[in-house]
């Protein structure tokens, strides 16, 4: 997405936005045409013909990425109508390199898409009915110059609707997701709480609303003894006396897994590997010993990423027993 910059008034907060879109992308560029090299010569003419913005906003971005000592402008300030020539400077290559690996990574990605539409929808809840297909025609949408996709904004709001910060309706703007969109309370709460991690200020709001839990385990046995309290604490008792079998492992990760605070497809990676080790829930038809100890194996790793919780130590200690039963521990 290239839309071009109109011309630039004298205004910080649409200068700001200016820059925040094509600052990294002229960085980005430069670093490429000096193919890494320090103070190698590069003209800023192709990058301006490239994204369709006029030659007084390249000098602007030059002028800002000269001002953080990323690039070095050659031979002062240019003609009214020449086209800058820079070079790179160590600092610059460096960012360069963060900027590209970060633009690359999925998980920041989805990270700045599930904020940038909640502080959107918030900023223009004024506008009735609010489509979100205004959203890829705003500043917002780009993430380290670079504009997210279609799929990346659906699934940003699949993800916001499920923790009810949103509500998406009306006609669909991808597959199935609303195109019409407004904050919950939740939502406005989130915004005014000034978050910038969605994911773990939601995570963490569940923790708050978590009720006392008291567990006490013995074999294949849960009982829930307590629950509900006002100090939100987990207190939990836990007698294992015998390592569990495969299909009563998966039992206790089905039972426990909703509490685990992992993403959906984390969550869903996990069931499938507890389904697969109860044998796909068909009785007397678990997998061979090599498969269930690769499916384990598979269920720790899965767990490691969840957060620390009185849950996923649970597991990871049933697990950790489960395998060296089968070792001969």
């Amino acid at each position: 997405m290239s839309d071009p910059i109109p011309a630039l008034p004298g205004h910080d907060v649409v200068l700001d936005a200016h820059v925040d879109r094509y600052g990294p992308r002229l960085l980005l560029w430069v670093w490429d045409r000096a193919e890494g090299g320090l103070y190698r010569h590069v003209s800023c003419a192709g990058f301006g013909s490239l994204q369709s913005i006029p030659m007084s906003a390249v000098r602007l971005l030059v002028d800002h990425l000269c001002a953080e000592e990323l690039i070095d402008a050659v031979g002062g300030p240019g003609t009214a109508t020449g086209a800058p020539v820079v070079t790179l400077r160590a600092a610059g290559a460096a960012r360069a390199r963060r900027l590209q690996a970060l633009r690359a990574n999925a998980a920041e990605r989805t990270r700045h898409a599930a904020r940038a539409v909640l502080h959107w929808i918030h900023d223009n809840a004024h506008r009735q009915p609010l489509r979100i297909s205004g959203f890829l025609d705003s500043p917002d949408v780009f993430f380290l110059g670079d504009a997210l996709s279609r799929s990346e904004v659906a699934r940003a709001l699949t993800y916001l609707a499920d923790e009810e910060l949103i509500t998406c309706e009306g006609p669909p703007f991808h597959h199935d997701v609303g195109s019409h969109v407004a904050l919950t309370s939740q939502g406005v709460s989130v915004v005014l709480a000034g978050a910038t991690d969605i994911g773990a200020y939601v995570a963490q709001q569940r923790e708050y609303r978590r009720p006392t839990q008291h567990t006490h385990i013995e074999a294949t046995t849960i009982e829930h003894l307590t629950q509900g309290d006002s100090d939100h604490s987990v207190h939990t008792s836990i007698e294992m006396h015998t390592a569990l079998p495969p299909a009563g492992l998966a039992r206790l990760i089905a039972e426990l897994a909703p509490a685990l605070d992992l993403d959906p497809e984390s969550l869903a990676a996990l069931m499938r590997s507890a389904n697969s080790l109860a044998g796909g829930g068909v009785p007397d038809d678990e997998p061979p010993p090599d498969r269930q100890r690769g499916l384990m194996e598979r269920i720790r790793h899965s767990l490691a990423s969840a957060p620390d919780t009185v849950g996923r130590q649970l597991l990871l200690d049933a697990v950790g027993q489960a395998l060296g039963r089968m070792l001969g521990g």
